[in-house]
């Protein structure tokens, strides 16, 4: 055992740990440390990429766990990772599920990194498919799907087949038990990915007599309750604390059945009992992620050389109780990343912020365009508009 194994930091132990049971597990040619990323890079036999174990969530989860039950995480989460040679595309599709993610989930990686398969599901969240064993799940990356030699619809598509007998059992228990009924997650439920099945929560709300509004707080807990007519502030609250202490948050949003049946962010309209906590929700769920991408791609520039601000969303509450509002700040000659906010404000260095217009203002009288492959969205701005547009934008002028 080296000085670092027995004195260096317990973030370091633990990647040693983690090093040593992928270097033993079948199926592993090598793996590498990542100490930037706190990450593992496990080499594959036949995999043509390495995939990536991420090691904050397992370390903080198991911070309480003795050394043999911290082994024994890391080596159910590694097998699952190593090729196993009965997945097969014609075995493995009856264990595939989709499951419901945040946006920046997966994304934060070593240049050249392939994340997890996923495509978008609803503002902040993405869908990814994840192949279910009886004690983990393993996120099914890019290469296993070459490996399968199907299309990527496919196994979607397959994963939604298989959600589908989920959701269908899950309709035959009770759901008259309470006024908020909580489905809380052993592993084997995929409660939180219902929210993927079309016409499931329409379905619930049919049986508890009337809409529902659905909560997914984090990865294991689905909370359903019939719209309250009154006291949606004290609901959104409590869920909003679980969102901010859990390990493995995903939204602290309130979602129901939209006209098509699929599951939408609640979005009562102004001067709607739930209008203001509706909207804080939906800010901080931005807020979040925003800046989980910010702090990544801040620091992929400043390794890569490049003078690129990354620029910060930020929100704001009324003092007199209004709806909160994000706020993205476009500054005079220099170059940003613009996250997109309910509002845009426009600033000069050293002088502040001079006027503010809604965002869709600023979207259609500026061009604002996406830069590709950036989730959540982001817009490339070098310098302020000319001042024909300046002058059109600033007829849109906030208070």
């Amino acid at each position: 055992m080296g000085l670092l194994d027995r004195f260096g930091s317990p973030r370091r132990r633990f990647a040693q740990l983690a090093l040593r049971v992928a270097r033993h597990t079948p199926g592993v040619e090598r793996a590498v440390y990542q100490p930037e990323e706190f990450a593992i890079a496990i080499h594959r036999t036949g995999a043509d990429r390495p995939a990536h174990l991420y090691l904050a969530n397992v370390f903080r989860e198991t911070e309480d766990a003795t050394p043999a039950e911290r082994r024994e995480r890391l080596e159910r989460l590694i097998g699952l990772m190593a090729p196993m040679p009965e997945d097969d595309w014609e075995t493995v599709r009856a264990k595939l599920r989709p499951v419901l993610r945040p946006v920046t989930f997966g994304v934060a990686g070593p240049a050249g990194m392939r994340p997890p398969l996923s495509r978008p599901a609803m503002p902040f969240l993405r869908e990814l498919v994840v192949i279910d064993a009886p004690d983990a799940m393993a996120y099914v990356l890019p290469d296993r799907v070459d490996e399968w030699g199907v299309g990527v619809d496919e196994v979607f598509a397959v994963a939604r087949e298989n959600l589908a007998a989920i959701a269908r059992q899950s309709l035959e228990r009770s759901w008259r038990d309470g006024p908020v009924v909580s489905l809380l997650d052993d592993g084997d439920g995929y409660f939180t990915s219902l929210l993927l099945a079309p016409g499931w929560l329409a379905e619930v709300g049919e049986r508890m007599g009337g809409p529902v509004l659905a909560f997914v707080p984090d990865n294991n807990t689905l909370l359903l309750t019939p719209l309250p007519e009154q006291g949606g502030e004290q609901l959104y609250a409590a869920v909003e604390r679980v969102f901010g202490e859990a390990v493995r948050y995903l939204s602290p949003v309130g979602y129901v059945a939209g006209p098509d049946g699929r599951s939408v962010p609640y979005q009562p309209p102004p001067g709607h009992p739930h209008h203001i906590p509706a909207r804080r929700a939906g800010a901080v769920l931005a807020l979040t992620e925003y800046s989980n991408q910010t702090d990544w791609l801040a620091g992929q520039y400043e390794k890569a050389g490049f003078e690129t601000h990354v620029g910060n969303l930020v929100a704001i509450e009324p003092p007199g109780g209004g709806p909160a509002e994000t706020i993205a700040t476009w500054t005079e000659g220099v170059s940003t990343l613009l996250p997109r906010a309910d509002t845009v404000a426009f600033a000069r260095t050293g002088a502040g912020v001079e006027f503010r217009v809604p965002w869709n203002v600023a979207e259609e009288q500026a061009g604002l365009r996406p830069e590709p492959l950036l989730a959540p969205v982001r817009y490339r701005v070098d310098s302020w508009p000319p001042a024909s547009v300046l002058a059109a934008l600033r007829e849109h002028e906030l208070d």
